[in-house]
């Protein structure tokens, strides 16, 4: 035994007996406590009383001797028991939060905060990383919360908890009422849940998940194994329907059956839910939420369950088809892939089979928190859209190296490691960029580094993938807020990635509206990081999607004219604009409801048309149009870009909507298409229109559009103006630098 340890001994005091702390008086707890602290570094090593220490009652410069006897030990002070004292609400050293890692830092800073401003930027902003951090300690967010509700931060006590709630349950336990609180600022969204199971336990978890995606759920349940009745005969009463699907309650096999009798009795199952997808399309105008079947735990014909009838895999492979069918027929319907949502629980956690016999609930309680999650997070897309930018920083993030310091030659890019790594997460933006997202490399360096991506062989970008950059040695900051402006999107539309701490933490404090996730220190982790960052996923892909990089790309060559223009109408003459006007139709119909979600900035009454809504408005053909307008220039095709529905009754219309994307703002094609429109209007009998301009936070541009069309405003207060165009008594608007035609 040690020398320290025999001391220690000599006074009464077994270093090795972790129990005598909870027996002992208080007195002798206190003796304990000295001895360990004077023998700090000799029991780190021993491994013996500092861990079963209770630092909570412990005074503050007890801690501090604790701590400068490790020092004058060399020893270093571990995470186990940093964690330890900053749960317990006390400061460490200077030195030592250096070398904390984030979430240990943040706690850090929250134990200090009495030296600080109330909610001050710097610990809000590490607070914020955090709620993006899987990776951090359960207990450090429990302590973080405590923390923070004792401090009076009850907003980001909540926002931190909910964060972590589908992980980590038990820190809700710590925000008290303050969570009720909040959640009543939120806006509302009331779901109606139905399924083959028992739905209670979805119901239950919904609200704080949605609560995460910025929402307050009210929930209704159809009753018990209702599903089929609930999307045959929809309700009008709310804004979604959430179906659990479990196959045991779809669709349990009688194995006393013929196999092939058993599969054709699924086979008529899985047909009639395909039948009650397709009919609740039709007739509702709230989208659908539906899991699919996930993987069964265990197989029914062990390694024929594929292709066998008696196979569970055939089967669920069956039903979920059915599934997926009627979503790719329409738009309306929006598929959870549940073996995805339940990705990081192991295959035999995602059924709790007591639960099954005691109540028929088909799932286990962490695999239906992770299912609520994934319904809130798709019904959060359906309604905002996924972001629109990805702004990627450049060192370190898209290539390993720093260009200014290694040049081109040393960039880390390519088919071997770690360039491989780098190269992945350069094909993983290529993927996004297909799917409609802009990318915008921001980066502190030299204006030349965007050369790298012609120079550089291992590159699988190149500079002409990029909408914009901003290259320079200004704060990034301000870079996005240039670049937002230059491609008229809101800050709200940017997801920003980079790999430095310090450039995160500044972009969370200077543009709050942007998300910035905490991107995972290894490169070999970020792509598949990035696959599953559900801000990046689309709801639903169109063409125009696929073209939007070109489009812009165009969009910069028209730039380029207008700055060389002598005058505006020189500018517009010369762009040789041409507008083709037709009436929506099934292949146009999931692009304009896209419009609908995402279209913010030239949007009269930002309406949230669905598919559904859309279609049920122009059926027949009496009731309503909805028309688009596709702007093609001399540098290139901008697709579909404008639209416009419209409600008539008699000789009287109404414009539902009337949005155009920000990439033809300016230009003069919102007066002929709407020029158009009117003398469509006309041609049905039409002799009065009216428009409603509704404002909200980030549609300031269109306030005066109705007057410059030749409107007359007829109402006003503060939710609204209504304007009114009587024909006959002001000319239609058109422009003499936009030629119009219509397609049949």
């Amino acid at each position: 035994m040690s020398s320290t340890s025999s001391a220690a001994m000599q006074k009464g005091i077994n270093l090795s007996d972790r129990s005598s702390s909870v027996a002992a008086p208080r007195g002798r707890v206190a003796d304990i406590v000295d001895a360990a602290i004077a023998a700090a570094s000799e029991c780190l090593r021993e491994r013996v009383i500092l861990q079963a220490i209770d630092w909570r009652p412990v005074e503050p410069d007890k801690v501090a001797s604790l701590l400068s006897s490790l020092e004058h030990g060399g020893a270093s002070c571990p995470r186990w028991l940093a964690q330890s004292l900053l749960a317990a609400g006390h400061v460490l050293t200077d030195d030592l939060d250096c070398r904390l890692p984030a979430d240990l830092k943040a706690l850090h800073r929250v134990n200090r905060a009495q030296e600080l401003p109330p909610n001050e930027a710097g610990t809000v902003a590490m607070l914020e990383a955090l709620r993006s951090d899987g990776s951090v300690d359960r207990d450090v967010i429990a302590a973080l919360v405590r923390r923070l509700v004792e401090l009076g931060w009850s907003t980001e006590a909540v926002q931190l908890a909910l964060a972590h709630y589908h992980r980590a349950p038990e820190v809700m336990r710590h925000t008290g009422q303050h969570f009720a609180a909040q959640l009543e600022r939120l806006p509302n969204v009331r779901l109606r849940v139905a399924g083959c199971s028992t739905t209670q336990i979805l119901a239950d978890e919904l609200a704080p998940a949605c609560a995460v995606e910025g929402w307050r759920a009210e929930i209704s349940q159809a009753d018990f194994g209702e599903v089929i009745t609930e999307l045959l005969a929809p309700r009008s009463d709310g804004d979604a329907l959430v179906v659990l699907l479990d196959l045991d309650g779809f669709a349990a096999r009688d194995w006393r059956n013929a196999p092939a009798d058993g599969f054709k009795l699924l086979s008529d199952k899985a047909e009639l839910l395909g039948n009650a997808l397709a009919a609740f399309a039709e007739r509702s105008a709230v989208p659908l939420l539906i899991n699919t079947i996930p993987s069964a735990p265990a197989p029914t014909a062990g390694l024929l369950d594929r292709h066998h009838d008696m196979g569970l895999r055939r089967g669920i492979d069956l039903v979920n088809a059915r599934i997926l069918d009627a979503a790719e027929r329409s738009g309306h319907i929006i598929v959870i892939d549940t073996d995805q949502a339940l990705a990081e629980l192991p295959i035999l956690r995602h059924i709790d089979p007591k639960l099954w016999f005691y109540g028929r609930i088909a799932y286990s309680a962490d695999a239906t928190r992770a299912l609520a999650r994934a319904f809130a997070q798709a019904w959060s897309l359906v309604r905002r859209g996924p972001v629109k930018v990805v702004a990627v920083d450049l060192d370190n993030t898209l290539w390993g190296g720093v260009y200014g310091d290694d040049g081109v030659e040393r960039l880390a890019c390519g088919h071997d490691f770690p360039g491989n790594a780098f190269l992945a997460m350069q094909q993983e933006c290529l993927r996004l960029k297909g799917q409609g997202l802009l990318l915008v490399a921001l980066s502190k360096n030299n204006a030349d580094a965007i050369t790298a991506f012609e120079c550089h062989p291992g590159m699988a970008l190149r500079p002409d993938d990029f909408a914009a950059a901003a290259i320079n040695w200004e704060p990034k900051p301000q870079n996005i807020r240039a670049v937002a402006d230059s491609l008229n999107l809101g800050l709200d539309s940017f997801l920003f990635l980079d790999d430095s701490p310090q450039e995160r933490e500044a972009m969370r404090r200077a543009c709050p509206e942007v998300r910035v996730p905490e991107i995972p220190p290894d490169p070999a982790d970020r792509p598949l990081w990035l696959r599953r960052l559900a801000c990046t996923w689309p709801v639903r892909l169109t063409a125009e999607d696929a073209a939007r990089a070109s489009s812009y790309a165009a969009g910069r060559e028209a730039a380029a004219l207008k700055a060389s223009a002598a005058s505006l109408d020189d500018f517009l003459l010369g762009l040789e604009q041409r507008l083709t006007l037709s009436h929506v139709c099934a292949g146009t119909l999931a692009r304009v409801a896209q419009m609908h979600q995402r279209t913010n900035q030239f949007n009269l009454t930002t309406l949230r048309s669905t598919e559904a809504d859309i279609a049920t408005l122009t059926a027949g053909g009496t009731r309503g149009v909805a028309i688009l307008g596709r702007v093609a220039d001399k540098f290139g095709d901008h697709g579909i870009v404008i639209a416009a529905t419209v409600a008539i009754d008699g000789d009287a219309a109404e414009i539902r909507s009337l949005l155009m994307s920000c990439r033809v703002i300016g230009r003069q094609v919102e007066h002929a298409f709407v020029g158009e429109l009117l003398a469509e209007l006309a041609r049905r009998g039409v002799v009065q229109v009216r428009g409603d301009y509704i404002p909200t936070a980030k549609n300031g541009m269109v306030r005066d559009f109705y007057a410059a069309c030749g409107f007359e405003l007829t109402h006003s207060d503060e939710t609204k103006s209504t304007w009114t165009f009587c024909f006959g008594q002001a000319e239609l608007p058109s422009s003499q630098f936009v030629s119009t035609a219509w397609e049949n």
